[in-house]
C-alpha cells in the first residue's frame, strides 16, 4: 500500500520525535523558563525553578480561569524535568539528588493526574496542594546535595 521510501520517511520522523523529546512542540515555553531560572549550577537552576513553580500553583490555585497558569506550571514542570542533565556527576552519585530525581518523577505524576482533572476545581485545588508539598520536599533536597 504504501511505497518502503515512505515508511522509512515515517519511521526517521517518528526518530527524530522521539529523541527530541517534542519538547518544543508540547513545552513551548520550557525553554524560556529554563533559561530564566539559570543558576550557576544545575542544582542552583533547579531550586529556582522550584521557587517559580511554587508562585505559579499559587496563581492557579481557586482560579476559575486556570487554562493559562496551569499552561505555565506545564512548562515549568518540564523545564525542571530537562534541568537534570545540569547536575555534575558527582552531585548525581549522593543520597540526597536520589532523592530529588525520585521527587522530580513524583512531581511529574501529580502534574499528570492534575491535568486530567484540572476542570474540577476541588480535585484541581487538592493536586495542586500535593504538588506543592512535593516541590518543597525537593527543593529541601537540592539544598541538601548543594551543601
Amino acid at each position: 500500500m504504501f511505497s518502503k521510501a515512505f515508511g522509512r520517511v515515517m519511521v526517521a520522523a517518528a526518530l527524530i520525535a522521539g529523541l527530541s523529546g517534542c519538547g518544543s512542540l508540547m513545552h513551548p515555553r520550557a525553554g524560556e523558563f529554563l533559561e530564566q531560572a539559570k543558576g550557576a549550577s544545575g542544582i542552583e537552576t533547579q531550586i529556582n525553578l522550584t521557587t517559580m513553580i511554587e508562585a505559579g500553583i499559587k496563581a492557579v490555585r481557586g482560579q476559575a480561569d486556570y487554562e493559562a497558569g496551569l499552561d505555565t506550571l506545564h512548562n515549568q514542570v518540564y523545564a525542571l524535568r530537562k534541568s537534570a542533565c545540569d547536575v555534575t556527576e558527582e552531585q548525581a552519585k549522593t543520597v540526597a539528588y536520589a532523592k530529588a530525581a525520585t521527587l522530580r518523577r513524583e512531581i511529574g505524576t501529580i502534574f499528570y493526574r492534575l491535568w486530567k482533572v484540572r476542570d474540577d476545581q476541588a480535585k484541581r485545588d487538592a493536586h495542586l496542594d500535593l504538588l506543592a508539598k512535593r516541590v518543597e520536599e525537593l527543593r529541601e533536597a537540592l539544598q541538601a546535595v548543594k551543601g
